[in-house]
């Protein structure tokens, strides 16, 4: 479930104007299941502010059946900034419970402190958090973008993670049915699967995702939704 967490919650790419209109602040709600029994929750907020300041919040925690086993609880916080399309992520910290797997990273960003900021001239490939680099998928998608990779630090290491759009296809949810980018993340094990479908009429918020670790899959199904004016 730790890792489902992680998942839901580059190369420089400029928006369109109507894009970055598109990219709104948003909170959602997911249940998570496996096996048909829900087991827990993830409630995600993005803000994303005039000034181009970003907060994003995902918190995990038991539910349901899940409650039987354990009660653990996950915060993360990815803040920094948005600049034509690009998420600059600043400051990141993951809480959990279990406080071995609670740490903080602070990227350097002398660069964000001159004025009239132009992303092309930033040091690349941007360096993501694992959060801010499902927000940039977002963006990429809205802009059309065909290469999507995105180079994350967890920790002290740093990985990249790649996902290819395999297909189009109908998502049904509590609030209706979605059509929705199915995309995946490539890796080079054969049990394990990340897919996540992203719904086109809602600018690409994912509405469920799946992971598949050691044969066994648990599912997150968006469950609420709703937009800041």
């Amino acid at each position: 479930m730790y890792r489902l967490a992680i998942f839901f919650i580059c190369v420089f790419a400029s928006l369109s104007m109507q894009a970055q209109e598109l990219l709104q602040s948003y909170s959602a709600s997911y249940k998570l299941r496996t096996k048909n029994l829900e087991i827990g929750l993830i409630e995600q907020k993005l803000s994303i502010e005039e000034n181009g300041d970003y907060r994003f919040l995902s918190i995990l925690s038991t539910a349901g059946v899940g409650k039987l086993f354990s009660s653990l609880s996950r915060t993360q916080i990815s803040t920094g900034k948005y600049i034509d399309g690009q998420f600059i992520p600043i400051n990141y910290s993951l809480e959990a419970q279990r406080g071995k797997r609670s740490y903080k990273l602070e990227f350097d960003r002398s660069d964000l402190r001159t004025n009239n900021i132009d992303v092309r001239s930033l040091r690349t490939p941007i360096l993501f958090d694992e959060l801010s680099y499902q927000t940039q998928l977002r963006a990429d998608l809205l802009n059309e973008v065909d290469n999507y990779e995105y180079r994350v630090k967890k920790k002290n290491k740093r990985k990249l993670y790649t996902f290819r759009h395999e297909k189009t296809e109908l998502v049904a949810t509590k609030l209706g049915k979605f059509m929705c980018k199915k995309m995946v993340r490539i890796t080079n094990s054969s049990g394990k699967s990340v897919k996540i479908w992203l719904a086109e009429d809602l600018h690409y918020i994912p509405v469920k995702i799946e992971l598949l670790s050691k044969q066994k899959k648990t599912t997150a199904i968006l469950m609420k939704l709703s937009h800041r004016n």
